[in-house]
């Protein structure tokens, strides 16, 4: 079977959002199987959006995801009003540099606690947790008071139980296997401090209704919240709430200043301001759309899997076929899938006149043997 190795190609713009299963890595297989010619771009599962942002040459762009939190960011980031957003970023960046700040300016009595807790095993490593929050009280809450006003007590409590957990944890980890570095406690007891704001935001995220949040600060509590969720997971319990812990030591140095620095930049904004987004089904999204010969539409659905909630938002087998049907019998334009290969997705789209490829981890990308199923993903076409 005859493989083509993709040459590498520069992007211009990119995603500002880390997605599960986005395809930046991809771009190098997709981008030179575009068709030629594109005037109007669709993507009716925009996630990340990295296709998207690579594809410059498109007359306008139409763009749409069931996620309304991802919608939402989207048009406040390109709203006409969107100081608000760009001012609670800059807050939040501002008071995740100044928790460094804050650690080191106070070092010396979470260290002496951590201590205490070494040289006596009954010591109430609570209570001097509590008298330390306690004095700290002001310097944790005051610069975020202006614009994040909301339930300080639950922030305070969430100090309180990380501190006093990771260092209690740190403890039993240094009975089982030796002292920690001072590098080692001190990463430590800033994580929990860090860990402590990530956990009342989410906190915030989760309950925008009851603290009656306005729009454009709940984008930047979203826009955070992404960028600092552990290994980019967007994951919710059978309640309906963000459960994903903070990204943990590796996270701690992370800034968004460039990420905000991007997203107000000019040619972000004018993709924005070219493009009409919408939260929607995609057949509803397509269903007011008149499409031409040339305009294109690409698609990076759900996986197939067992596990098929997206972002809160279900998309199942018979969402798979809905989307097949419609593909094959309804659109008079060029179509790009891409998807993780499976017997399910394959059997769907094993049609006359649409073409499969594949490509695996290494990105060689092949036209299919139809009865290989050892691949990776499928790249499946109408043209």
């Amino acid at each position: 079977m005859r493989q083509v190795m993709i040459e590498t190609i520069e992007i211009e713009l990119k995603p500002f959002l880390k997605w599960p299963g986005g395809k930046s890595k991809e771009l190098k297989v997709i981008i030179p199987n575009l068709p030629n010619c594109i005037n109007n771009y669709f993507e009716p599962f925009i996630g990340g959006g990295a296709v998207y942002f690579a594809i410059n040459n498109a007359n306008h762009y139409f763009i749409n995801d069931k996620s309304k939190d991802l919608v939402d960011l989207y048009k406040n980031i390109k709203s006409y009003n969107n100081k608000v957003l760009f001012q609670s970023l800059s807050t939040i960046d501002d008071y995740w540099k100044l928790l460094d700040e804050i650690y080191e300016q106070n070092k010396c009595v979470f260290i002496n606690a951590f201590t205490n807790l070494r040289n006596d095993k009954n010591f109430k490593l609570k209570v001097e947790v509590e008298d330390i929050i306690k004095t700290l009280e002001q310097d944790f809450i005051n610069p975020l008071a202006n614009t994040f006003n909301f339930d300080f007590k639950f922030y305070l409590k969430e100090l309180n139980v990380n501190v006093f957990r990771k260092m209690t944890r740190m403890r039993k980890i240094e009975l089982e296997k030796g002292l920690l570095s001072d590098e080692d406690v001190d990463l430590n007891i800033l994580t929990a401090l860090k860990s402590s704001f990530y956990m009342y935001f989410r906190q915030l995220y989760n309950k925008p209704t009851k603290y009656n949040i306005n729009p454009f600060v709940y984008s930047s509590i979203y826009f955070f919240i992404r960028n600092y969720t552990y290994s980019g997971m967007f994951r919710y319990n059978s309640n309906g709430e963000f459960n994903v812990p903070y990204g943990g030591i590796g996270y701690n140095k992370n800034t968004l200043d460039k990420k905000l620095n991007y997203i107000s930049s000019e040619p972000v904004q004018e993709r924005l301001r070219n493009t009409t987004i919408e939260c929607d089904d995609f057949h509803l999204f397509f269903k007011d759309k008149e499409l031409n010969e040339n305009d294109f539409i690409f698609l990076d659905p759900p996986y197939d899997t067992e596990f098929s909630t997206y972002d809160q938002n279900e998309f199942n087998s018979n969402d798979q076929k809905r989307l097949a049907l419609f593909l094959i019998n309804e659109v008079n334009c060029n179509w790009m899938l891409v998807i993780k290969n499976t017997p399910f997705i394959f059997e769907l789209y094993n049609k006359p006149k649409i073409k499969i490829k594949y490509f695996d981890k290494s990105y060689n990308v092949s036209f299919m043997n139809r009865n290989d199923r050892d691949t990776e993903h499928l790249m499946i076409t109408n043209y």
